[in-house]
């Protein structure tokens, strides 16, 4: 078996682990999204741009320099979906979903990987910079899971891989406009 079957195996037994995250994600996908545009910009810290460029951008994510870039798709009460993904050691990743906390001012950012939502990052300090008028702006740091074994499993698809749980990775800034 590949390891990239291997690890998709693998990051669907962990997403069962991880109910309370599905659970919420599930009930705001029930209730259509309203349509929205915008953009969710990570901002990866320079000391990672080797590891940057070896994942690659599903489009319509794309790369720009050290950041990387997911159009908005809908918006649902605390719900934020994209289109695009991430392909990490041939493992797809693909249409990020953001819960926002806003009491806790954290966020959840989860893609699904082998037909599973799997919560990859989680985002710290995340609150509103700009609302109302136009458009919406959420801010905050952006880290990698605190689950041991994903960060174990992505430390093996990339070549010296030296990840570790919660650790920063940079910024996502979240900017859409409900149509």
């Amino acid at each position: 078996m590949s390891f990239a079957k291997k690890m998709i195996g693998l990051v669907a037994g962990v997403a069962l682990v991880a109910t309370p995250v599905a659970m919420a994600v599930a009930p705001a996908q029930a209730a259509p999204a309203a349509k929205a545009t915008g953009t969710t910009l990570i901002s990866f810290k320079k000391e990672y741009a080797g590891i940057i460029k070896l994942i690659k951008p599903i489009p319509p994510a794309e790369f720009i320099g050290s950041r990387i870039s997911f159009p908005v798709t809908g918006v649902t009460g605390k719900t934020i979906t994209h289109s695009g993904g991430l392909e990490i050691g041939g493992v797809p990743a693909t249409d990020p979903v953001i819960v926002v906390n806003s009491k806790k001012k954290t966020a959840t950012i989860s893609l699904t990987v082998g037909g599973n939502l799997t919560p990859l990052f989680y985002a710290e300090h995340f609150k509103v910079k700009a609302g109302g008028g136009k458009a919406t702006v959420w801010q905050g740091d952006l880290h990698l899971t605190k689950d041991e074994t994903l960060v174990g499993l992505l430390n093996q698809l990339i070549p010296g891989g030296s990840l570790t749980p919660g650790l920063g990775l940079g910024q996502i800034r979240v900017t859409y406009r409900v149509n």
